[in-house]
């Protein structure tokens, strides 16, 4: 008989703390969602495993070119987030091109030459939104694909930053991801050596 009355008290310590560890939990994550709520965070981003936090977070992403990439728009109470979304050229990493014989800016004032949405095929949908990324992909392709001309690259984009943000709005609350993709690597054969 004290066999089964230790043994019953062993469970009963155990659903005990079981019981305390759901607690804490629970009060960690209220803190959590209210915490987030002043600081401006209504929704966030998902990428391959990667949570970017309105408000709070900025990322950069590497996605290489050849791809199709899908990222997953929530709110923190797990609900849809009605929000705009679109691509467009970083200021922070501005350099000149020639456009048909003509000196042009990657970044400027207007909105809409800033825009590059269409060219990576951005695909919105309620949940979420899809980038593609064609082989072989350069920044110099995709300004030819933008402006329909040759572009000639006369000052050297920084490779250490983004050249493109993803840009999310929902109310007040901003979201920024820069991202990079594979560059061309361009070989000169004369001064390889075997």
């Amino acid at each position: 008989m004290r066999k089964a009355s230790g043994a019953g008290k062993a469970v009963g310590k155990i659903v005990a703390y079981l019981l305390i560890v759901l607690l804490v939990l629970g009060v960690a994550g209220a803190v959590f969602y209210f915490v987030a709520k002043q600081e401006g965070v209504s929704f966030y981003v998902e990428y391959d495993g990667t949570r970017y936090y309105s408000g709070i977070n900025e990322g950069n992403l590497w996605l290489p070119a050849g791809d199709t990439y899908s990222f997953s728009v929530k709110s923190l109470t797990e609900g849809d987030v009605e929000y705009d979304v679109s691509v467009s050229s970083f200021g922070s990493n501005n350099f000149a091109f020639l456009l048909d014989g003509k000196y042009q800016q990657f970044y400027g004032t207007d909105e809409a030459s800033n825009d590059y949405s269409e060219i990576f095929g951005l695909q919105k949908q309620a949940d979420g939104f899809a980038l593609t990324l064609p082989e072989g992909l350069t920044v110099e392709k995709v300004l030819e694909a933008k402006y329909g001309g040759d572009v000639q690259l006369i000052e050297e984009f920084q490779k250490d930053l983004p050249c493109f943000v993803i840009s999310l709005v929902s109310g007040e609350s901003r979201l920024s991801i820069g991202f990079s993709f594979e560059y061309a690597l361009v070989l000169d054969s004369s001064s390889i050596v075997f």
